[in-house]
């Protein structure tokens, strides 16, 4: 296990190393934060969508950014965490549509599946962040219930705040402060003062 994480953080630091001698310091701390920005108006736009599925829609599409943008910081915990969000975002957009994707069982393989990516790609406690952010999120793109999503997401939003904190990422930072305001506005907007169409299934 040593001998992976060491891999890992190797290839990470390749990376880096490898775009910063190709594009240059500037040029790619420009990329770095010009993906964390578009994350940021994907996230918005997520946490103010009242409908399901285009939630996770753009749930998705702020998972590709930042896979590249955890990727390029050589931080493949985070990175991993949303690749998995990725994948198992496109399974549970298809809830409601085909009867194979309202298994539960998609629940708990994808639990499991964050459970053994976070074992290989544990890198100090503060990893925790990453991790419980990665179960909730499993959880919360999961449920059908647009009202326990928003608090769900919530939660798992200030556990990215934590991440962003300990490990420095400015834009990242940015990204979870605004999708937590955004987030608490859509609570009150929708959970508390609006009402939302009850679903046939809540989980």
């Amino acid at each position: 296990m040593n001998n992976l994480l060491f891999s890992l953080a190797t290839l990470g630091n390749g990376i880096v190393s490898g775009l910063t001698g190709a594009l240059g310091a500037v040029w790619y701390a420009v990329l770095v934060n010009f993906i964390g920005v578009v994350a940021i108006g994907v996230k918005i736009t997520e946490t103010q969508n009242k409908k399901r599925n285009r939630i996770v829609l753009f749930a998705i599409l702020g998972y590709v950014c930042w896979v590249l943008y955890f990727l390029l910081n050589g931080d493949f915990t985070s990175a991993i965490v949303n690749l998995i969000g990725c994948v198992q975002g496109l399974v549970f957009l298809q809830r409601g549509k085909h009867a194979w994707a309202d298994s539960k069982f998609w629940l708990f393989f994808f639990l499991g599946v964050q459970m053994v990516a976070s074992i290989f790609t544990w890198k100090s406690p503060f990893s925790l962040f990453s991790i419980c952010a990665g179960l909730i999120s499993t959880v919360a793109y999961f449920v059908m219930n647009e009202k326990l999503y928003r608090y769900l997401f919530l939660a798992l939003i200030l556990l990215w705040i934590g991440n962003g904190i300990v490990y420095f990422y400015a834009i990242a930072l940015i990204h979870d402060i605004f999708a937590a305001i955004s987030i608490s506005i859509a609570i009150v907007r929708y959970n508390i003062l609006g009402k939302t169409p009850k679903t046939k299934n809540e989980v």
